[in-house]
């Protein structure tokens, strides 16, 4: 037994250098391809934001310096979806390189699983998903709020821009203007509110179009079929329909810098999100009991003789159901917002999953492994913008809406890596 020691030892010794040495390949066979397709696909995401970065410099006579700190601004939310990509696309390209010329079919002949294999390359990916989550949470919604504010000084000269989809804004002095959606392209416009602070009138509008006329600095809203609401001597309430009104607001065009408080759901923290979330809810819930206050209060009016009660009441409680509708679509972007944070980061992890197997059983590197690669993130991409638009409709908790995706691959990943580590399906035994 003692005689046998020794030899033992050097056993376990030569592993461990083997292991090493394995290890340090598959890191130089990783971080190429992580490189180049961290690069190659960032650029390629970056060509819309370029072209659009040239009308504003060529057409619209921004200085050079302006529009390079936007691209600058622009690159961390380039970042925060090639680099996932980059982390597939790597993955697929060193595995499948190596299934091709047969080396990890050699490794595990020589008595090392396929879970071992991945180590390094789940210890590089593990490390890259905390950071892509750090940079998620902290670097990247700071870029978002500097582009943004920086945009809405530079769309002065171009004033349709400022009007964000689905949110309440109040950049135009004495309106609070809300739009459902924006074809900026066509200047259409749909599902309008406009509140006028100084006459205290509500106008609605299922449809309209928006013009600029930068001569006269003037931004012109016309709207058909609409209605509009106003109390009348604080007491009556009066509501006119109309088949076409027209709305004109002066504009300033000097491009003019300067910081803004308020921050969308793109430019929060965990923390800031978490505390919007909560206050949002809070804010509906004071709306609803206001509303069943208001209607309280107009019956009891009408039993004692006020007769024109329930008219203030229907405008008000119409004000704040407008405002409600606006603020669950708010509450429903932050909690996508908040858990879109995690899922991102998290894909990279599931991507490794998928992505090693893939390479291996597919045994395709190289352009087919790039091409592999970037069709599956555009899946997850297209479940990832359609969980986000069933969240935002209220059709789907934001949760599932964010995760399902990462869940579903994941549920692929860990079929093929099974499939990876004993060379035969895990649901063979079940159909024999």
């Amino acid at each position: 037994m003692p005689l046998l020691q020794p030899r033992h030892s050097t056993f376990w010794l030569l592993k461990d250098i083997l292991i090493r040495l394995i290890d340090r390949y598959l890191i130089k066979e990783f971080i190429p391809p992580f490189i180049f397709s961290t690069i190659a696909l960032t650029f390629i995401l970056l060509m819309n934001e370029l072209f659009r970065l040239i009308d504003l410099f060529v057409r619209k006579g921004l200085p050079i310096s302006i529009v390079g700190q936007i691209l600058v601004y622009t690159l961390p939310l380039i970042l925060s979806y090639s680099a996932p990509m980059a982390i597939l696309v790597a993955i697929i390209m060193s595995f499948g390189r190596a299934a091709q010329d047969n080396e990890i079919l050699a490794l595990k002949t020589s008595g090392l699983p396929f879970r071992s294999i991945m180590r390094v390359p789940f210890a590089i990916t593990l490390t890259f998903t905390l950071f892509l989550g750090f940079f998620n949470n902290y670097l990247l919604p700071e870029s978002n709020h500097r582009v943004r504010n920086l945009m809405l000084d530079v769309t002065r000269k171009r004033p349709a821009v400022r009007l964000p989809e689905g949110i309440f804004t109040n950049e135009f002095p004495g309106y609070t203007i809300y739009i459902g959606e924006k074809d900026e392209g066509r200047s259409i416009i749909r599902d309008i509110t406009i509140y006028n602070a100084r006459d205290g009138a509500l106008i609605t509008a299922p449809r309209g179009e928006l013009k600029s006329f930068d001569e006269e600095d003037i931004l012109r809203f016309t709207l058909f079929d609409g209605e509009l609401h106003q109390l009348v001597d604080s007491a009556k309430y009066q509501k006119t329909r109309f088949s076409k009104q027209i709305i004109n607001m002066k504009l300033d065009t000097d491009l003019v810098r300067k910081e803004r408080s308020y921050r969308n759901e793109n430019e929060l923290t965990v923390d800031g999100l978490e505390d919007k979330i909560q206050e949002t809810k809070q804010k509906i819930a004071d709306l609803r009991l206001e509303i069943t206050e208001i209607g309280s209060n107009a019956i009891d009016g009408y039993l004692q003789g006020d007769v024109f009660g329930f008219d203030r009441a229907n405008f008000e409680i119409e004000r704040r159901i407008k405002t409600i509708e606006g603020d669950t679509r708010k509450l429903s972007r932050y909690e996508v917002a908040y858990y879109k944070k995690f899922s991102l980061a998290f894909a990279c992890i599931v991507f490794l999953i998928i992505g090693a197997p893939l390479g291996y059983i597919f045994k395709r590197g190289g352009i087919a492994g790039i091409l592999v690669g970037v069709l599956l993130f555009s899946s997850y991409y297209v479940l990832v913008i359609a969980g986000e638009e069933f969240a935002d409709r209220r059709n789907f908790p934001a949760f599932w809406g964010m995760w399902l995706p990462n869940f579903t691959l994941l549920a692929i990943g860990i079929y093929m890596f099974l499939v990876a580590e004993f060379d035969r399906s895990p649901l063979r035994k079940l159909f024999k």
